[in-house]
């Protein structure tokens, strides 16, 4: 199953479906089967819409992962460290680095220009890029201990984490 912004001709009324559902049965086996799983399944629909709608990826939700973008096995190695950096040094909670990675590089916008370039540079590189925000140099850490030397990380700002209730958090803190 693909999902698709509500915005397209998507005329799926999922309240119509729980309780056509919950009603079209005699057989008690399959009325409790049916008033298990379909609620559920509504509720994935409703949250792979709202995924998509957020912005994110058309494939966001549906990957298996912590991510909500697909990613073949190096590449989620790859994020996985980025997000391993962002608890390490920067002593985040890994829900919270996978959601601002999430954020960032999980949109249509990110995905749109691909992730195999980020392969590039290190994990760190775009891994502080989701965290700091440009100082007043218009400098970004890049995770090299002599490009970054002159850097006070205590000062340096900070990009605000996606809010609690966006679809980027993908783990429980």
């Amino acid at each position: 199953m693909t999902s698709e912004p509500a915005s397209r001709d998507d005329h799926l009324d999922l309240d119509a479906i729980e309780e056509l559902c919950a009603a079209a049965t005699t057989d008690p086996a399959f009325a409790a089967i049916a008033r298990e799983a379909v609620p559920r399944l509504v509720a994935e629909v409703r949250r792979l819409r709202w995924l998509v709608s957020f912005g994110a990826c058309d494939t966001a939700g549906t990957t298996g992962t912590e991510f909500v973008l697909a990613l073949d096995e190096e590449m989620l190695a790859y994020f996985r460290e980025m997000a391993d950096v962002l608890v390490e040094s920067i002593g985040i909670s890994r829900a919270e680095a996978v959601a601002r990675i999430n954020a960032v590089y999980g949109t249509r916008e990110s995905v749109s220009w691909g992730v195999g370039l980020m392969g590039h540079e290190l994990p760190e590189y775009w891994a502080y890029g989701v965290y700091y925000g440009p100082d007043d140099r218009h400098r970004l850490p890049i995770g090299d201990p002599d490009a970054d030397a002159d850097i006070d990380f205590s000062t340096h700002p900070v990009r605000p984490a996606p809010p609690k209730d966006s679809p980027f958090w993908t783990l429980e803190e």
